[in-house]
């Protein structure tokens, strides 16, 4: 089967990061990202990505919305040239191309700064750890009760601000979000001792 792209840029490392980090992505969103429409099609062409559409209730156009996520070659052919190995699901694709978008509308150095959730709980657990070796057992012991009662859940998108290098974290919320889920996101926030942004789909 003849490939159609054969020459890969730093431009698709990026929107790679961005679809493994977010589980799906509108066109409108990877152009800004300097992915061509055309680009997509040869990617889908290649069978690295696939449309997956979504109903969307902000889309004026009875049909639904389109969006791209990874197949389960394009998983293999991210985790072989760019050692990406973990990717957000695409079944939720509405809340994750809002997360797509926000991460294409940051700047560029910043994009490169974005972490994907699951390292966002790596980050956390560290901070749980130096607790413990700085000996503040109370706040350790605290924050593991509700680790372990999954009352804390990490934010979909943390990035280094550039104009003040402080960490950012945002959360896309829908309208299925409880109380809980938000306070389990402010824990995050507590703990990486930053405010979260909330975005609503």
């Amino acid at each position: 089967m003849k490939e159609h792209i054969k020459h890969w840029y730093p431009k698709d490392e990026t929107f790679f990061k961005v679809l493994s980090i977010a589980g799906n992505i509108r066109q409108e969103d990877a152009v800004k990202i300097d992915i061509s429409a055309s680009r997509l099609k040869n990617m889908e062409k290649d069978k690295l990505i696939e449309k997956v559409t979504y109903p969307s209730r902000y889309n004026s156009n009875p049909k639904s919305s389109v969006s791209y996520g990874l197949t389960k070659k394009g998983r293999n052919f991210i985790e072989q040239k760019y050692g990406i190995s973990r990717c957000q699901s695409s079944h939720a694709a509405e809340h994750n191309c809002k997360v797509a978008e926000i991460i294409c509308n940051l700047d560029k150095r910043e994009i490169g700064t974005v972490q994907a959730e699951w390292q966002t709980r790596d980050q956390m657990a560290e901070a749980l750890e130096q607790m413990k070796n700085e000996g503040d057992y109370d706040q350790y012991d605290y924050y593991m009760d509700l680790w372990k009662t999954g009352l804390i859940s990490a934010v979909d998108v943390v990035y280094t601000s550039v104009k003040t290098g402080e960490l950012v974290c945002c959360e896309v919320v829908t309208n299925s979000y409880k109380d809980s889920d938000i306070a389990a996101k402010e824990v995050c926030g507590e703990i990486l001792h930053t405010e979260v942004e909330y975005v609503r789909v």
